[in-house]
């Protein structure tokens, strides 16, 4: 009977195994799509220019076109689907992608396919029916505002995507102008992309241990490497290493900056999350029109600088910002030797069965 126990036991730890799995790479598909959407434009930059009969910096209008549309309605979304299964949400926010790229896709001109993406991201939210804790939404923002530590993280997010996107929105014609050919613009987008998976590990590894020193340490980096692009770029090697750095530091960012929003807002995650969301996206939307305004009136070349400087400026606050928000060190994480959780889990499971036998 005992080793039969142990065997049922087994069998539905490995099926909820396969479920969390198939669960993760759904996700995986979804924020693959996502963020594709959002980022296609800045890679086809010239080569939409030249389909829709507009400058680049016009392009760039849509990315900040829809970091805007999804700033205004992250917290209506968020208190309307507060209620709401995570399956049809999940669902309908999919849904919503794909009717919007087919609709894109079909524009016959410029401001067409702007006012598609104004109309279906501005219309997302009213799909969605109202729920109770729809009013407190502002309410509940404005409070974790008020926590300690928020404001500075929400400023600093919203600074860094700033000067990332000030150069990231015209990062096509950029390298182009640095000679890298058109072809070979995909090929070093696709390493700026494999160093952000490194980054991203890295984070992992150090947000729980060293959160203030390992932010600091990404943002100098990417400060370092959008200047050395701002000085060097002229030189095509130096140009694709620095832009590997950027990618591997930057991509660390936002990991390291979530979570210090929620770690100093334990109460009201789902409200300083949504603030985080905010501030993130109001830098996409910041930077793709800063950036445009230098290309138009300086030169692509300028770009880089404008960016460091701005990225600059995100370092300075975390320097001086409160430890309440970005504390040197977690005292709180608690290190779990492997397999501890499944001993556990199994212990409890054996318990249940024994019980019932």
């Amino acid at each position: 009977m005992y080793k039969f126990s142990v065997s049922g036991v087994t069998d539905v730890m490995n099926d909820s195994s396969r479920s969390k799995r198939g669960g993760l790479a759904v996700l995986f598909v979804a924020a693959f799509m996502a963020i594709t959407t959002e980022t296609l434009p800045m890679g086809l930059l010239p080569q939409m220019g030249q389909g829709l009969g507009a400058s680049e910096s016009q392009v760039g209008l849509l990315v900040a076109i829809y970091a805007f549309v999804v700033m205004l309605v992250t917290l209506p979304v968020t208190a309307w689907t507060a209620n709401w299964p995570r399956r049809r949400l999940f669902l309908v926010i999919m849904a919503a992608f794909a009717v919007s790229n087919l609709l894109m896709a079909l524009a016959p001109t410029f401001p067409v396919l702007a006012g598609v993406a104004v109309l279906v991201m501005a219309g997302a939210p009213a799909l969605l029916p109202q729920v109770p804790g729809t009013r407190s939404a502002d309410s509940s923002a404005a409070k974790a505002f008020r926590i300690p530590g928020v404001l500075a993280i929400a400023v600093t997010t919203t600074v860094v995507m700033l000067g990332h996107f000030t150069l990231y929105t015209y990062v096509a014609p950029y390298l182009q102008d640095a000679g890298i050919s058109e072809k070979a613009v995909s090929p070093v987008l696709f390493a700026f992309g494999v160093a952000g998976i490194a980054g991203v590990w890295c984070a992992g590894m150090l947000v729980d241990r060293r959160p203030r020193g390992a932010l600091l340490s990404a943002a100098g980096l990417v400060v370092l490497a959008l200047a050395g692009l701002g000085a060097v770029g002229w030189f095509t090697p130096a140009t694709i290493a620095l832009i590997v750095l950027w990618g591997l530091a930057h991509a660390a960012l936002p990991t390291f900056l979530q979570s210090a929003a929620l770690k100093a807002a334990p109460a009201a995650q789902a409200a300083a999350s949504a603030l985080f969301i905010i501030g993130f996206n109001l830098g996409i939307g910041g930077g793709s029109l800063v950036g445009g305004r230098v290309l138009d009136h300086i030169g692509v070349a300028a770009v880089p600088g404008a960016a460091a400087a701005l990225t600059a400026v995100a370092l300075l606050i975390v320097v001086f910002a409160r430890t309440s928000a970005l504390p040197r060190r977690t005292t709180s994480a608690v290190i779990a030797r492997p397999g501890n959780k499944d001993e556990a889990s199994l212990t409890h499971e054996l318990a249940e069965l024994g019980q019932h036998r």
